[in-house]
């Protein structure tokens, strides 16, 4: 080995978080190859077989889980002095993850044997090694989860007064949420302006430093497809009302699409420009002029929304608005997105738009109760039709999109076609919701835009919680209508009762039910705060009782509230 490797192994050495302390005569006498890596170059892959690991000398590595270098998200950045695909030697497992080079660096390739002998000569970075191992496992492979280092504001409307409050507000936002967050302390807030190189040289250095640094930039140029790669967060702050966006040359639908609309401005979007925009992760619509929308922007930069989930439920889901009313009593009712399932996907469409819990009380009883939505239809596809409940929803609703609430909504149902639980992000909220809501066999499917039939959501998660954790590090509040079987009061003398197609519909909902309980039990202990309020004795279709369903939401909601649930710190 030559003297000036030992020399830059000596300086990647000392900044290492595995390897600090270690002679670097120590590596250089196990002999090990040195690679280098161009940009774009793929270490190794996903299945092969693992027989060495890598110091990583200079440049930075992603892993992902996808295929082949389209490689975004990336669960995991490698920069200088830290060692990769070390799980492959150790364990004779292949490869679990590709890494890509996201700039041309160099690496020492260590075998079996020559990382064998590094650590028993070495205890301490055994020791090390044992805890990096164990804290990968913990976090997963979520890009979510990955830690925020480059974060990305990209001005598409920089002549707009809006996009210019936020540049001038946000900075003091951010910095203010960071004295609350550990890790956030020493968040780092750079002016805009440079090129493509320049964005470059600031996101591997970003990268390098390991704490939150944030960018605003005005180029479109300057985001290119390998300066996409380096970015944790890339937003995009645009005008609302602006009739074209200067958008960066390279995107993904890792991307948040932050529309700014004047405060003055009822409700957002168009729905027909919404519609005509690419997909992105989130849509976020903001009036920069109040404080909360703020801090929401300042959140979803960082990662740390607060989610509402609202499970499933039938006419339970009365109880979704009476628990709504005492979280607005109690001043907990600042999120920042809202999902829902079945019933909760209609709660949660009325949420999105910043809807009081009277008015959709008020609303639900005009679709619902008023508007008799459980048509008869011929027994062919269902016993019911939903067409009543989707005039009525377009009436309040007109030409507003999903894109196009002020909080971000995600309605989920069942894919058919995929058998997996699908998330509607964009397009028509009527369409959505009813497809969230449709129970097979009672009501009929509903078709997507790609010929695909969906049905209630709740069929494979009830009270998607999980996906809410996929979107946020931030903390995640669910509303359960799940009743516990064990101390609910027997119905079978009421459904033996009943005559005709509802005593039919009633088997259908409870043998649905049977198959959810375990799964949304165990999706409650991912949530940080969940209330459930005892509805045992209301029928999934006993809607002629909402008014006493919704007061008990809102009772034992208030009590458990105030009683003081465990909400983890983030």
């Amino acid at each position: 080995m030559t003297s000036e490797l030992t020399t830059l192994l000596a300086s990647t050495l000392s900044g290492s978080g595995l390897l600090a302390g270690v002679a670097a005569e120590r590596i250089t006498a196990l002999q090990p190859r040195r690679l280098h890596l161009p940009e774009g170059a793929v270490l190794f892959r996903q299945g092969e077989s693992g027989e060495c690991a890598y110091l990583l000398l200079a440049g930075i590595l992603g892993l992902h889980t996808g295929e082949g270098s389209e490689a975004s998200p990336f669960f995991r950045k490698v920069v200088a002095g830290e060692l990769v695909g070390e799980y492959g030697p150790l364990c004779g497992e292949p490869r679990s993850a590709t890494a890509l080079a996201l700039t041309a660096g160099d690496a020492l390739e260590l075998d079996r044997a020559q990382l064998q002998q590094l650590l028993e000569e070495t205890p301490t970075v055994e020791h090390r090694l044992i805890s990096a191992l164990a804290e990968a496992a913990s976090i997963g492979r979520v890009p979510g989860r990955m830690g925020l280092e480059t974060v990305v504001i990209h001005d598409a409307s920089p002549d707009s007064p809006l996009t210019a409050a936020v540049r001038a507000r946000l900075p003091e936002e951010l910095r203010r949420l960071g004295h609350d967050w550990s890790g956030l302390e020493n968040l780092t807030i750079h002016p805009s302006g440079g090129d493509e190189e320049h964005l470059h040289r600031w996101l591997v250095e970003a990268s390098r430093a390991g704490r939150p640094q944030v960018l605003f930039n005005r180029d479109p140029q300057a985001v290119s497809r390998r300066n996409l790669l380096l970015m944790d967060r890339l937003l995009i702050l645009s005008d609302g009302s602006a009739s074209t966006l200067n958008l960066p040359v390279a995107l993904n639908r890792e991307a948040l699409l932050v529309r700014l609309w004047p405060e003055q401005q009822g409700r957002a979007g168009s729905g027909e420009a919404s519609a005509a925009q690419p997909p992105f992760a989130q849509v976020l619509n903001i009036q920069p002029q109040r404080p909360r929308h703020l801090g929401r922007l300042a959140r979803a930069v960082l990662r740390r929304q607060t989610v509402l989930v609202l499970g499933g439920g039938g006419a339970r889901g009365f109880a979704h608005i009476g628990a709504l009313a005492a979280l607005e009593q109690l001043g907990l009712n600042d999120v920042d997105m809202v999902m829902g399932v079945s019933i909760g996907s209609l709660v949660a469409s009325l949420v999105a738009f910043e809807t009081p819990a009277a008015a959709i009380l008020e609303q639900l009883e005009r679709v619902i109760i008023k508007s008799r939505p459980y048509s008869l239809a011929l027994p062919r596809e269902s016993l019911f039709s939903l067409r009543n409940a989707s005039q009525e929803l377009q009436r309040f609703f007109g030409p507003a999109q999903i894109q196009d609430g002020w909080l971000p909504l995600r309605c989920f149902s069942t894919n058919l076609s995929s058998k997996r639980l699908h998330s509607w992000t964009r397009g028509d909220i009527p369409t959505a919701v009813i497809a969230s809501m449709s129970v097979p066999g009672i009501f009929p499917p509903v078709a997507d835009g790609q010929g695909n039939l969906h049905v209630d959501g709740g069929i494979l998660n009830n009270l998607p919680v999980a996906e809410a954790r996929r979107e946020t590090e931030g903390r995640v509040l669910a509303i359960s209508l799940d009743p516990d079987p064990q101390t609910a009061p027997a119905a079978a003398a009421e459904n033996a009762a009943a005559r005709g197609r509802l005593a039919l519909g009633r088997t259908i909902i409870d043998a649905m039910m049977c198959g959810s309980h375990a799964a949304t039990r165990a999706q409650e202990q991912l949530a940080d705060l969940v209330v459930r309020p005892r509805i045992e004795q209301f029928p999934f279709l006993d809607w002629k009782r909402y008014r006493e369903i919704y007061t008990v939401g809102y009772e034992d909601a208030l009590r458990q509230l105030q009683e003081g649930w465990p909400i983890r710190g983030v």
